[in-house]
């Protein structure tokens, strides 16, 4: 049975983004995304119990970074519009999400980036995916700031 996970997650990565690869012009238009900043792009959704731990912790991460120079942008795969914009409400209540947040009902741009966890992190700079982080990691608004303040 491991040997079937191993060699499904390394079959997805060969599809997937990763460090290096240039981002479809298309994708980074429809996520706002411009050649000026580096983007941190958080894909999540409300199913998603990691992501709900970590969205607040993004937060505190985007009140202390140089807005000149980087942009935090949620994508929100949540399927159902509504439960979508309920939960971003809800975040966004409890001062838990201060970010731009794209929604994927479609799951356009989520299959297109094809992580093989959740949630999911991807910093973009100059249209190349700089680095990935998946799963829920502890301290994450500190890793951001830190691997930001390494790609200036």
């Amino acid at each position: 049975m491991r040997k079937i996970a191993l060699l499904l997650a390394t079959t997805s990565l060969l599809y997937s983004y990763q460090k290096g690869d240039q981002v479809d012009t298309s994708l980074l238009q429809h996520l706002g995304v411009e050649s000026d900043k580096t983007y941190v792009v958080d894909f999540f959704a409300s199913w998603c119990e990691s992501c709900k731990k970590e969205i607040p912790l993004i937060s505190k991460a985007n009140s202390k970074i140089d807005q000149t120079k980087a942009k935090i942008i949620g994508v929100d795969v949540d399927e159902d519009i509504n439960k979508a914009q309920d939960f971003q409400k809800e975040l966004k209540q409890n001062n838990a999400l201060n970010f731009d947040v794209v929604n994927d009902p479609s799951n356009m741009i989520i299959k297109a980036f094809d992580p093989i966890a959740m949630p999911a992190l991807f910093y973009i700079k100059e249209g190349k995916v700089q680095k990935v982080i998946y799963g829920a990691v502890d301290k994450i608004d500190t890793i951001i700031q830190q691997d930001l303040k390494a790609m200036e």
